[in-house]
Parts: structure tokens; C-alpha cells; sequence
């Protein structure tokens, strides 16, 4: 499958827009991606899902969305928007997405961690020595399902990692990247980007 055919939809967080541009969509186009789109964590959710909607005119593209920090919570609120327009989002990644995050509570007024039904795996990444993006109790920085045929994965780096916010996002360049966050973060987004192409070239 060409690369151009899996659209992946970046939402950066608070004041988090050059820090997306450098790591993520400086990553994503090194390792070939060129369909690749940022929005904030502040634009109506029902006109971006409109726009990735307008956007793929043949109705093939996979979907992929990427939010980091209150991004996270864009990224959720989009894929219910898409949910509601029977539009399906191969897969949803939340990164540091919660904490302080949760401040804004008439901004965002759903749960952020009840995964719609449109989504069909979902990988959810947080830090407990991350204050910003992580909730004091545990529990409420687990994503859940929606079905059971959902996957949904919380991969948690422990307080003793000492990963905070900004590091658990970073991945360019390579020699910056926390070495924890390389494997289990940035190779596992890689992992499951790959996927998505073989099943389609399969398909084919």
C-alpha cells in the first residue's frame, strides 16, 4: 500500500504546536509519511472530522489519530465526531493525555477515556512522574472500551523511569529520545503504523 493511503491526523496540546512540528511531523516524514495533518486541542472537533472526511474523497485511507497531551483529548472527541458520521479510525494513540489536562472540563465536556465504538485499536501512553499529563489516581488514566471486539492497550512508564512530559513526546532527534519511551513508545507507534500497511497490501 502507498503511504498516501494511511492519513494520520496529529492534534498537539497547550502552546505544544512547534513541539509537534519538530518531533512528529519531522518523524513521521522521515520515515516516509506524507498524508500527514496538525490541528489543536481548541478547533471544533465536528469540523476537523468534516475536513479528514472532505479530505479522503476515495474512501480508502486508513485512519490514524495521534494526540499528545490535551491533543489526547481532541483526538477522542474527533473520533466520537467520526463515530457519529460512521466514518471508522483504524487507530487511536494518546500520549500524556491527562492530569492537568483535565482543567478545561467545559471545554471538553465527555469522557475522555471511554473509547467510541468507531475506533478499532487503541494505544494509550502515560508517565507517572508526569504531572501534566497524568491523574493522581491511577485508575483514571485508563482508557476503556466501548465493545468487545475493541483493543485497547494503557502502556505506563513508572514514576521510577523519571519520564516527564515533554520527554514522553520527543522523538527526533533519535540520540534525545528517552530510552524507555524509544521502545516502548516510538517503536511500538512505528510497529502498528507498519501494520496497517501490510493489511492493506494484503487486501489488495
Amino acid at each position: 500500500m502507498s503511504k498516501q493511503n494511511l492519513k494520520i491526523v496529529l492534534f498537539h496540546g497547550f502552546m505544544a504546536r512547534e513541539h509537534m512540528q519538530r518531533h512528529w511531523l519531522h518523524y513521521l516524514a522521515e520515515l516516509g509519511y506524507s498524508n500527514v495533518g496538525l490541528y489543536g486541542h481548541l478547533p471544533s472537533a465536528k469540523k476537523i472530522a468534516e475536513q479528514i472526511i472532505d479530505l479522503d474523497q476515495s474512501k480508502k485511507q486508513k485512519l490514524v489519530l495521534i494526540g499528545y497531551s490535551q491533543g489526547g483529548f481532541q483526538a477522542v472527541k474527533v473520533a466520537q465526531v467520526l463515530e457519529s458520521l460512521q466514518y471508522p479510525v483504524e487507530l487511536l494513540v494518546t500520549i500524556a493525555a491527562g492530569g492537568k489536562g483535565r482543567l478545561l472540563p467545559k471545554q471538553w465536556g465527555y469522557n475522555p477515556r471511554q473509547i467510541p465504538d468507531n475506533v478499532s485499536k487503541t494505544l494509550n501512553f502515560f508517565s507517572l512522574s508526569d504531572r501534566l499529563g497524568s491523574d493522581r489516581c491511577y485508575r483514571d488514566n485508563l482508557i476503556q472500551a466501548s465493545n468487545h471486539d475493541q483493543r485497547i492497550e494503557n502502556i505506563i512508564f513508572d514514576g521510577s523511569a523519571h519520564i516527564g512530559h515533554i520527554e514522553l513526546s520527543r522523538c527526533y532527534p533519535k540520540q534525545r529520545i528517552h530510552h524507555l519511551v524509544k521502545q516502548h513508545l516510538i517503536s511500538r507507534i512505528e510497529k502498528e503504523l507498519f501494520r496497517l500497511e501490510s493489511s492493506s497490501n494484503s487486501a489488495l
